[in-house]
């Protein structure tokens, strides 16, 4: 039976669009208060506030039980700088943080609705290695909640010290139990201050991801390997955005050359090797000019021309050494080296110098510089390794090299940013995992030998590394780069002219 009452609602009414706006909204609002006091807790006044707040309230307790009748040393006056002091150190990175978790569990929400990229559903938190953000997240809320315990118990004493008679045995006790938790809020906080620096990110995810899958052949250096330190959340509207970048490139050119002489040219335009214009001209060469504007000039862009920029730091400070591949390889071509201009096979190999956890990233890019295709091997040989031999097969396509030297820019014949795209993507990238056992440590030789279909040995090179027990001090060292390119993604596009040319 019907109520007879009317219909508040129109026939168009959705409740279900209606509540995924509002979770929208509610993330927005979420992300905005997580970038703002997240900059806000990185501030280095702020940082360091936090850092020397304890300490300070560790001199003012001892110094109360030193001269516990001289004016300045009186715990009610301290309390008046404390209190705005710890608020303005702490706050922020509590409310950071917290609002991180709250965004991370609306976005995740929205994905599932299809309501971050249309038709588009996916379990963003199921993804490798989100497990991971979601716990650094945590640390960092457990971080603030025990810097904020500290401080209050601190306060707590030192009011209560306030009332006691000075001189007495409970003043001093108090004092002295001030000065032991005021230390270890000192210490707290400059044990965590890496973990603070981490807040407030436009991409949010990126710094606390930790790349645990990769491809063991790359098939392009630059795009895999950004890629490859891709978060989750990232990786998915990495491939929409080359599904753009398929459709914007001129007829006749490769897709995976195209996307790979873009990030390369990025890569010089941020080294300063070439200047935005150099770089605009070139990008002109390959891609439709009006698209240029859509694709590396739009603030609105997920991967822009200062956020491609920033992606390509941020793999560089994961893998230095791969970079010290294109280098050499960029420096090949330009002085007309022997390796490029007259062998048959070209092989270069990079790892660290130091490996950590006894584990390490060995990268050999190879190319067949002659005119025909050919099947190798490459044997991987490291004495006390785990294993200590690795043997891998695969095509190598041809790639003849210039007969002479070449520009790094060229517009009448093909120049360096040419020949880099073509050796990436038709050579090969062999990204391999290398471990040594537990008792094994110092200075280590890795030997990797070439191999054709006959078993002949067509090259053989040796790297040399040193082995480390546990987690040395190349994480923090990596941390450093990776806020170093946060930077880059944080500057304003080139203001460049675009040409209305077809």
């Amino acid at each position: 039976m019907g109520s007879g009452l009317p219909n508040p609602y129109s026939e168009d009414f959705d409740r279900a669009e209606d509540s995924i706006s509002s979770a929208f909204i509610d993330y927005q609002s979420a992300e905005s208060h997580r970038i703002k006091y997240g900059r806000l807790a990185c501030n280095p006044i702020v940082l360091m506030m936090r850092r020397i707040a304890g300490l300070l309230m560790a001199l003012t307790a001892l110094a109360g039980v030193v001269a516990p009748n001289h004016p300045l040393t009186s715990p009610t006056l301290m309390i008046l700088l404390w209190i705005p002091m710890l608020i303005v150190s702490i706050t922020p990175a509590f409310i950071a943080a917290k609002r991180a978790m709250t965004a991370l569990v609306l976005r995740s929400s929205l994905w599932k609705e299809e309501a971050i990229v249309k038709g588009v559903r996916r379990d963003m938190m199921s993804e490798p290695g989100m497990d991971r953000i979601k716990a650094g997240l945590n640390d960092v809320r457990l971080h603030n909640a025990t810097a904020s315990i500290l401080a209050a118990t601190s306060l707590f004493l030192l009011i209560l010290a306030a009332g006691l008679e000075p001189n007495g045995l409970a003043y001093n006790l108090v004092l002295l139990i001030t000065l032991t938790s005021s230390l270890a809020l000192a210490y707290h906080a400059i044990f965590t201050t890496d973990d603070i620096r981490k807040l407030g990110d436009e991409l949010p995810y990126l710094v606390l991801h930790s790349p645990t899958h990769h491809p063991m052949k790359l098939d392009t250096i630059l795009g895999d390997l950004v890629y490859a330190h891709l978060d989750p959340d990232h990786s998915l509207l990495w491939n929409l955005w080359e599904d753009k970048l398929s459709n914007s490139i001129l007829p006749g050119v490769d897709k995976k050359q195209a996307r790979e002489r873009i990030l390369y040219l990025m890569h010089l335009n941020s080294r300063g090797d070439l200047n935005d214009d150099e770089t605009m001209n070139e990008l002109e060469e390959f891609i439709k000019p009006m698209a240029i504007k859509d694709l590396l000039l739009n603030d609105d862009e997920q991967f822009n021309w200062v956020r491609l920029q920033r992606l390509i730091a941020h793999a560089r400070a994961w893998q230095v050494e791969v970079f010290d591949l294109l280098d050499r390889l960029q420096n090949d071509l330009l002085s007309g080296s022997a390796a490029i201009t007259k062998d048959d096979w070209r092989m270069d190999l990079a790892l660290a110098s130091q490996c950590d956890n006894q584990t390490g990233h060995l990268f050999i890019a190879l190319n067949n510089q002659t005119n025909k295709d050919r099947h190798l091997r490459v044997e991987v040989i490291a004495p006390g390794g785990m294993p200590e031999s690795q043997v891998h097969r695969f095509e190598l396509r041809s790639c003849p090299g210039p007969n002479n030297a070449v520009k790094i820019t060229d517009r009448l014949v093909e120049d360096a940013l040419d020949w880099m795209p073509k050796y990436l993507e038709k050579g090969v990238i062999l990204w391999i995992g290398v471990a040594w056992g537990s008792k094994v440590r110092g200075k280590r030789n890795v030997q990797v030998i070439l191999r054709d279909d006959d078993d002949t040995i067509i090259g053989s090179r040796i790297i040399r590394t040193e082995v480390l027990l546990g987690d040395s001090n190349l994480s923090k060292q990596r941390l450093k780069r990776m806020l170093k390119a946060r930077q880059k993604g944080e500057t304003t596009l080139p203001n460049l002219e675009i040409s209305t040319a077809a």
